[in-house]
């Protein structure tokens, strides 16, 4: 262990494996829409909307795990976990959104952060569930939107923009793993990993 923190099993492992296996379907699908935007018309487009849409399906079905064990996990799986409106307020109030964690499990300000990765995950989700249907007249909302050309340039835009964000969010998240370790000497990434988390031994 690194000297001068403490540590502790934070993540259980079906919290850890519905990260990766979310992280992963999130990747392959913005990789696979910028691709397309890219294509345009040509060939190969078809064939990555077509893998888009069976990613994005599988996505469907990692949220639906997510939420679950949300509900039913351990405790730093549950979304309760990930409520702390006293600690946005203070962050608000102070305007430092950037500080070491203090605590095991998400940290308080970044965890509205992850709320809002999820709420785009599910936008996208359904976006892309509705313009499936519109588009080819499958999926589960296909008795609603088959075929229903109105409002395929709505939810388009709405996907878009909430691929955008969602590519943000990761960005921004990526860098946090990075100055975390760099500016309060404190390694984070690992605990997506191995479950163990690290604090600073006296939290200041």
């Amino acid at each position: 262990m690194p000297a001068g923190l403490r540590q502790a099993p934070v993540y259980d492992p079906v919290l850890r494996g519905l990260h990766w296996t979310n992280a992963v379907l999130i990747g392959g699908l913005l990789a696979s829409g910028l691709a397309i935007q890219a294509l345009g018309f040509e060939a190969p487009a078809g064939m990555l909307r077509h893998w888009h849409g069976i990613v994005g399906n599988a996505l469907v079905v990692g949220l639906v795990g997510r939420v679950t064990w949300g509900m039913i996990g351990p405790p730093h799986a549950r979304w309760r976990a990930l409520w702390h409106p006293a600690a946005w307020r203070d962050a608000l109030r102070s305007r430092r959104f950037f500080v070491a964690p203090t605590r095991f499990g998400h940290h308080p300000v970044a965890s509205l952060a992850y709320l809002g990765a999820y709420t785009l995950m599910a936008l996208l989700a359904a976006s892309g569930l509705a313009l499936l249907a519109i588009k080819s007249g499958h999926g589960p909302l296909r008795d609603l939107l088959a075929w229903h050309f109105a409002y395929r340039q709505p939810l388009r835009l709405v996907h878009e923009i909430a691929a955008w964000a969602m590519l943000a969010f990761v960005v921004a998240h990526l860098s946090a793993l990075v100055l975390h370790r760099r500016l309060h000497g404190v390694p984070v990434a690992q605990s997506m990993i191995t479950g163990i988390q690290y604090l600073p031994e006296n939290p200041t």
